[in-house]
């Protein structure tokens, strides 16, 4: 095996290593994104669940920030933007 073989399959290995870290990157990316946007579409449907199951915000202890949410259905609800 000549030197230039080595280099062209050592050039080629990285290549591939490349070509998959970029796709890795790109699934985790366009993932990422789809939650993001489901996420938003869903804030919708709790402004409407919120009035429908009667939701009133919990209070912190100190009283300045809304926590949580009580509904009529005997559940707590946490929403991620709240969450800070």
């Amino acid at each position: 095996m000549t030197i230039f073989n080595w280099l062209r399959r050592l050039v080629l290995r990285q290549q591939l290593s490349t070509v998959m870290l970029v796709i890795v990157f790109t699934v985790i990316t366009i993932k990422l994104i789809t939650l993001y946007v489901d996420a938003n579409m869903d804030e919708g449907q709790w402004e409407q669940f919120k009035i429908d199951h009667h939701c009133q915000p919990q209070v912190a202890d100190n009283g300045d920030r809304r926590l949580s949410w009580q509904c009529d259905d005997g559940d707590i609800y946490y929403r991620w933007r709240q969450q800070r």
